[in-house]
């Protein structure tokens, strides 16, 4: 008998390698064999995640969100990449550097590190890059990113700015030649698993801007700021498609550089080889912190859960908590911490509640499987 375990985080609390390290002891000494892979939904960590599929990690020094050096992972097999926005240009870096988060930083953080990655990417050989949207510090609408690989941004005066931090706010002019030049011939896709236009009251300043530090005054300036954006690029028709504002304004950037946008979680499946590994279980178990009707709108658990349907094999997931009207149609079981512990205990010190979890967890896929 073979499980698949592939879940999520526990956000907060345990990594998904460390929930699968504490469900495996019980399930093996149940005589169930466990084969593993990382779940994710082209977020943070998507580089090294996908490392489990063959491809091989590099480092390269970037600019961080609000300037400086940072040191980015992306990830290469064979002439395809795998390239994370927070890992050149995230809100856990600008905390990283010092930064506070606050109106000045959401008007001055800059994707351009993400830029420089893309443009290390390509310089290494890559002909085809997945570029994983998630984590982002910045609302510029992806001007940043157009910057590192290239982009020419002038202001009213005719002026070249060569200062990422808040350009979006000064530019009048954008000269794309210089990545056009370099991604010709280039493959881009975006992991995106949100459906927000640029602007507007779903727009990347509205629905994100306020985690990033933007107060109400600095969400109506950006966002007037991403429109006279679209105009310069003429892309209104490109601003309001979805995915467009994901990532502040990023998924807007690579669609005008002509990227196509694609599931984050089914992306990281087909780059880990989930498939291959399905056909070789008898069951499947998944899960994350919180299971709700949010999971189920296209996160990773939901990918895995619908494929393994499609495989006809059962599933279990396993959760921190789950939401009492979410669906449980097409489950063969769902194991919740907060069943065997308060959730002040399940979420201070999860590992011994969820090991209590998986001896039922074991029990229950035996009971399935005879």
């Amino acid at each position: 008998m073979r499980a698949l375990i592939a879940v999520d985080k526990f956000k907060g609390t345990l990594t998904a390698a460390q929930v699968t390290d504490h469900l495996r002891p019980a399930l093996e000494g149940a005589g169930i064999r466990v084969d593993a892979t990382p779940l994710a939904d082209g977020g943070p960590l998507f580089p090294a995640r996908s490392s489990a599929g063959g491809f091989s990690l590099h480092e390269a020094p970037v600019t961080g969100p609000l300037g400086g050096t940072v040191t980015a992972r992306w990830a290469l097999r064979g002439e395809q990449a795998i390239i994370e926005m927070a890992e050149a240009s995230g809100l856990a870096l600008l905390q990283r550097q010092g930064g506070s988060v606050d109106p000045a930083s959401a008007r001055a953080a800059t994707s351009v590190g993400t830029g420089e990655l893309i443009a290390h990417a390509v310089k290494a050989g890559a002909r085809s890059i997945v570029l994983g949207l998630g984590g982002s510090a910045t609302t510029d609408g992806g001007l940043g990113m157009l910057m590192g690989l290239g982009a020419v941004v002038f202001d009213a005066h005719g002026q070249r700015v060569d200062d990422p931090r808040g350009a979006l706010g000064r530019a009048t002019e954008v000269d794309m030649s210089g990545p056009l030049q370099l991604l010709d011939g280039i493959e881009l896709t975006v992991a995106c698993d949100v459906d927000n236009p640029l602007t507007g009251e779903r727009g990347a300043a509205a629905v994100f801007g306020p985690q990033k530090g933007a107060d109400e005054q600095t969400v109506e300036e950006l966002d007037v700021q991403l429109a006279e954006f679209a105009r310069l690029l003429k892309a209104q028709d490109t601003a309001g498609l979805a995915g467009a504002g994901a990532a502040g304004g990023m998924g807007f950037a690579a669609l005008v550089l002509g990227a196509h946008m694609e599931s984050g979680a089914d992306l990281v499946l087909d780059l880990t080889g989930f498939d291959k590994a399905l056909a070789e279980a008898d069951v499947v178990i998944t899960g994350e912190g919180r299971f709700d009707v949010q999971t189920l709108s296209g996160k990773g658990p939901a990918v895995v859960i619908d494929r393994a349907h499609r495989a006809d094999l059962p599933v279990f997931v396993v959760c921190g908590s789950a939401d009492p009207d979410v669906p449980r149609e097409g489950l063969a079981g769902l194991f919740q911490l907060t069943d065997k512990a308060p959730v002040e205990q399940a979420m201070s010190d999860p590992g011994p509640v969820l090991t209590a979890v998986a001896g039922d967890l074991a029990a229950a896929v035996l009971s399935c499987l005879r």
